[in-house]
C-alpha cells in the first residue's frame, strides 16, 4: 500500500492536520459543537502518528507532550466546573514539557542573556496580569506562573535565533511567537470581550494554536535529527 512509504504516509498525515484545522475553523464558525471536538482532538492526534512516522530517534519527551495534548483536547469539551481555571493547568503543564525541550535544544546556555531576553515578553504579560478584574486569588497565581513560563519560552526562542539562525531556531521563534499571540488573544477574549465578539476572534485563536503546536514539533524533529547527525 502506498502509506507503507514513511515518506509518503507524513505528506498524508501533514496534509490531513491542515485539513483538519479548515474543518475546526468552519466548524466553529457555524458552532457547531461535535466537529469542533472532533477536529480539534484529531489534531493533536495526526501530530502523533507523523511522530511514529518522521522520528528515527524517539523522543519520550515529545511523545509525553503529544499524549497530554490529545487528553487535555478531550478534557476542554467534558470539564464541567471551573473550566477555565483547568484549561490555565493544562497549559502550564505543556508548557513546561515545552520548556524541558527548548532547553535541552539550546546549544549556549547563558542565563544573563535568557534573562534579557525574557524581560521584555515578562513586563508585557505582567501589566496585562495587572489590569484584570474579577480574578479569583488561584487563577491569578496560576495566571502569573503562566506569564512566566511563556515569558521565559520567549527569552530562549529570541537568544537561540539571535546566537544561530538555521532552520531549527527559526521554527522554534515561529512557534513562540504565534503562541504569544495565541496567548494575547485568549487573554483579551477571556477578560474583557462579550461572548459574541468571541466568535469572531476563534478562528484566529484554531490558525495560531494548531500552526504554533505544529511549527513545534517540527523544531524538535529538526533538533532530534541535528543532535542525532552530529553524535
Amino acid at each position: 500500500m502506498i502509506l507503507t512509504d514513511p515518506h509518503m504516509r507524513s505528506r498524508v498525515l501533514t496534509s490531513a492536520y491542515f485539513l483538519m484545522i479548515f474543518v475546526e475553523i468552519t466548524a466553529a464558525l457555524i458552532d457547531y459543537q461535535p466537529l469542533i471536538f472532533a477536529a480539534h482532538v484529531a489534531l493533536p492526534i495526526l501530530l502523533l502518528g507523523l511522530y511514529f512516522t518522521e522520528f528515527k530517534i524517539k523522543s519520550n519527551l515529545m511523545l509525553t507532550l503529544l499524549i497530554l495534548q490529545i487528553i487535555s483536547n478531550v478534557y476542554f469539551f467534558f470539564a464541567m466546573t471551573n473550566l477555565y481555571i483547568y484549561t490555565l493547568v493544562s497549559f502550564i503543564l505543556l508548557r513546561v514539557l515545552s520548556l524541558i525541550l527548548v532547553y535541552k535544544n539550546t546549544p549556549e546556555r547563558n542565563y544573563l542573556h535568557i534573562l534579557t531576553g525574557t524581560f521584555p515578553f515578562m513586563l508585557i504579560f505582567f501589566y496585562l496580569a495587572s489590569v484584570t478584574s474579577d480574578v479569583s486569588d488561584i487563577e491569578f497565581d496560576i495566571l502569573i506562573f503562566q506569564n512566566i513560563l511563556i515569558s521565559i519560552l520567549g527569552g530562549l526562542s529570541v537568544v537561540n535565533y539571535l546566537k544561530n539562525d538555521n532552520r531549527t531556531h527559526s521554527l522554534l521563534l515561529i512557534s513562540t511567537l504565534l503562541y504569544i499571540g495565541l496567548r494575547f488573544i485568549v487573554f483579551i477574549e477571556h477578560y474583557f470581550l462579550n461572548e459574541q465578539a468571541n466568535l469572531v476572534y476563534k478562528p484566529f485563536e484554531i490558525i495560531l494554536s494548531s500552526l504554533a503546536t505544529f511549527s513545534f514539533y517540527k523544531f524538535v524533529l529538526t533538533a532530534n535529527e541535528s543532535n542525532h547527525a552530529n553524535s
